[in-house]
């Protein structure tokens, strides 16, 4: 039998990260068919996905920060989640680092005149840190294709991909 290390580990790692990333993709049609999030959105539904290199103490040297969502402006609802994956979003992996990957339910949305507001809360607060909000709010300026958030107090800015 093969013995497993750490390089044999991340390829494994990796290879069920995509077959899942895969399944999730097309058991959800609805997220990948939704336009993308435009500056001429008013009404009706929009995807996003906004991307920040996080270096912090806690984490690798490198990682993303990764937000996506869907939302609905109608209802002024959706779902976005939250990740960091290992690496800086020019060489980001497949990987996300364990723990800190976030679901949430967008409970209002604000169109602020162009810019969005979105409002959310973290539904299985068992997944949060000691310290952290399950409230999430998020400025999305698609004309600057900006993102603004914080995390445990320090303000990110995110670039909104697509």
């Amino acid at each position: 039998m093969k013995g497993m290390n750490r390089r044999r580990f991340l390829q494994v790692a990796g290879a069920g990260s995509i077959a899942v990333a895969a399944g999730t993709a097309a058991a959800i049609p609805a997220l990948t068919s939704a336009p993308r999030l435009a500056a001429s959105s008013k009404q009706g539904t929009f995807t996003f996905r906004a991307v920040a290199g996080v270096p912090s103490k806690t984490l690798p040297t490198y990682a993303s920060y990764v937000i996506e969502g869907h939302v609905n402006l109608s209802t002024r609802s959706g779902v976005m989640t939250k990740t960091f994956f290992a690496g800086e979003p020019e060489a980001m992996s497949l990987i996300a680092l364990p723990g800190l990957s976030r679901i949430m339910r967008i409970n209002d949305v604000q169109d602020l005149g162009g810019t969005f507001r979105v409002m959310g809360v973290v539904d299985d607060r068992s997944l949060l840190q000691r310290g952290e909000s399950p409230n999430f709010e998020l400025l999305i300026d698609p004309a600057q294709k900006l993102a603004k958030t914080s995390y445990f107090g320090t303000e990110l800015v995110l670039q909104l991909e697509g």
